[in-house]
């Protein structure tokens, strides 16, 4: 079912590109968030907290779609639908340390809270494109 991200999408995931992450709701509208992005081969990883709406529309719905545009070039983009296969804590206070770096050159992520302990959203690709 999962296929293996194409090596431009890696690319894309790989650089400070935000992504868009749609999500469904309860009543099955809608939920598009811009979000940090990072990749396990070919698993995709989002970093939030339980108490963000994406994170509680996955418990429901694991079905998603991601879009990423080229920062330095609009024109280059990827579009992703997946499927969330595990949410987790494991490692995601790390992690975020390590997006943190990735997209704002810091170290450490400056806005950590402790009473919003840190998830993993894990996500195969089903289908991916590119521009």
């Amino acid at each position: 079912m999962s296929i293996k991200l194409p090596e431009k999408i890696c690319k894309l995931i790989d650089d400070k590109n935000l992504a868009h992450f749609a999500t469904l709701k309860k009543d099955g509208s809608p939920h598009v968030a811009p979000v940090w992005i990072d990749r396990d081969g070919d698993t995709i990883l989002i970093n939030t907290t339980s108490s963000r709406l994406k994170y509680k529309n996955v418990q429901n719905d694991k079905r998603v779609s991601l879009s990423i545009a080229d920062y330095k070039d609009p024109y280059t983009w990827a579009s992703i639908i997946g499927e969330v296969v595990e949410l987790s804590s494991v490692d995601a206070e790390t992690h975020i340390d390590k997006m943190s770096q990735k997209y704002l050159g810091i170290p450490k992520f400056p806005w950590k809270n402790p009473t919003e302990p840190r998830k993993m959203i894990k996500i195969i690709p089903i289908i991916a494109k590119h521009s």
